[in-house]
């Protein structure tokens, strides 16, 4: 387990689902003399045991005399998206608001490096690049609220350590029945490929990790090839390369970015003018500048 290095000295939260990770997490920080703020989320997915989550994670920090919050999604009349993105954004906006509430700098999360893999792997299909196919590292923020952090400290270990290092304590979890969910493309790659790739976890985190520094590398050249850069204008240098005019177009509009999106501006013509994703114009001045409207 890697702990960032502040972690005694400020307050940090820690996400607790009661599966086995969020678990073992907690009580080896307890082990190392962190005290974190528990934060629970109930999906409330009527399909799921969330309930039953929800109360071992009060009866778990009741014993440890750790502090728990409890947060519960709210069912809208007309909820869009996938049932997987809706309840990471309604957890997401949970954990922004009460690490704020909570005067916390950030969040531990139970990642672990099987995670890492499986999300490379689902970015894959969607047709990502390097910056997306290095998934996740350590360290990050909290979307929506970049001034609060997020450190994943189980990332060089897997789940079956974590359920090993529990069963050896007699400690118990409790499994999220959704888990077992092969139509889930996470819980498919978890459950049908895996298997068949023995190396699979640690073949596509050591692929991650040079993605990583791949992605960095081009982060910087683009960097070296912007004339000006303010939020409302970019201009890159004559005849930048395309592969570096996407990463800066995408590092200027960060939030509202897609890579069809991204093409679309590099497409554009000279005064052409088209919207991006949150109602923003953009339009292209000369051949390498563009200008929010």
């Amino acid at each position: 387990m890697r702990l960032p290095e502040d972690v005694k000295q400020v307050r940090w939260a820690l996400g607790l689902s009661g599966g086995a990770d969020s678990v073992a997490l907690l009580l080896k920080c307890l082990e190392a003399g962190v005290r974190p703020v528990a934060l629970h989320f109930n999906h409330a997915f009527a399909d799921e045991n969330g309930d039953e989550a929800e109360a071992f994670c009060r009866t778990l920090c009741a014993a440890l005399g750790v502090e728990l919050i409890v947060g519960r999604r709210q069912v809208g009349a007309q909820e869009r998206g996938s049932k997987e993105s809706r309840a990471r954004a309604a957890r997401m906006a949970f954990f922004a608001r009460e690490i704020s509430a909570t005067g916390c700098v950030g969040i531990l999360l139970a990642h672990q490096a099987d995670d890492r893999a499986e999300n490379l792997v689902l970015r894959l299909a969607r047709g990502c690049g390097a910056e997306g196919l290095s998934s996740f590292g350590w360290g990050g923020t909290v979307p929506g609220a970049p001034s609060l952090r997020v450190w994943r400290p189980l990332l060089d270990e897997t789940h079956a350590e974590q359920v090993a290092w529990l069963e050896a304590r007699g400690q118990c979890w409790v499994e999220d029945v959704s888990n077992a969910d092969v139509t889930i493309p996470r819980n498919a790659i978890r459950h049908v490929l895996v298997p068949l790739l023995p190396h699979f976890t640690s073949g596509a985190n050591a692929s991650a990790d040079l993605l990583a520094e791949e992605s960095a590398c081009l982060t910087r050249l683009a960097e070296s090839a912007t004339v000006s850069w303010t939020e409302q204008t970019l201009e890159l240098r004559p005849e930048t390369d395309p592969v570096l005019a996407r990463r800066a177009l995408r590092k200027w509009l960060p939030n509202v970015m897609t890579r069809q999106q991204t093409e679309a501006l590099l497409a554009l013509s000279a005064n052409g003018v088209t919207q991006v994703e949150g109602g923003i114009r953009v339009k292209r001045v000369g051949a390498w500048t563009w200008v929010r409207l």
